[in-house]
């Protein structure tokens, strides 16, 4: 049962986020250890699906209204953040990082994802429509 659980901690054989937390390709997490022990290992896998993921919100008329932006563009802006942020990291919730983070960090993270300025800027209204 251990080495079955061992399976879906281990790292994807092609992933530089991976590389960047040290773990080798192939190689198991930190929690490697507590798989050779079955009642902790099925502990954490349980409590690991118990966490509720967070709900990013989905553009609508409310949402435009309160923004003063197009729905068509927070849409876009949704699409857009949904497909290509999470390709290297979980969604954030809008409301979890500060506006002002926000303007600092999307231009950096469009250009790592080679998106679009219309695209970014897209996402960035998107991001603050959220917020609110």
């Amino acid at each position: 049962m251990a080495g079955d659980l061992s399976k879906m901690f281990r790292a994807p054989e092609n992933s530089s986020l991976c590389a960047k937390m040290g773990v080798e390709a192939g190689g198991g997490f930190p929690l490697d250890h507590a798989m050779k022990k079955p009642a902790l290992a099925l502990l954490i896998a349980v409590a690991a699906g118990c966490v509720p993921a967070p709900v990013i919100p989905v553009p609508d008329a409310a949402m435009a209204a309160k923004s003063g932006d197009k729905l068509p563009v927070l849409q876009k802006g949704y699409g857009v953040y949904m497909a290509q942020c999470s390709r290297c990291h979980e969604p954030m919730m809008p409301s979890k990082v500060s506006q002002e983070d926000w303007h600092i960090v999307t231009p950096g993270m469009a250009w790592n994802a080679g998106i679009s300025e219309a695209d970014e800027a897209a996402v960035l209204k998107y991001i603050l429509a959220a917020k609110q």
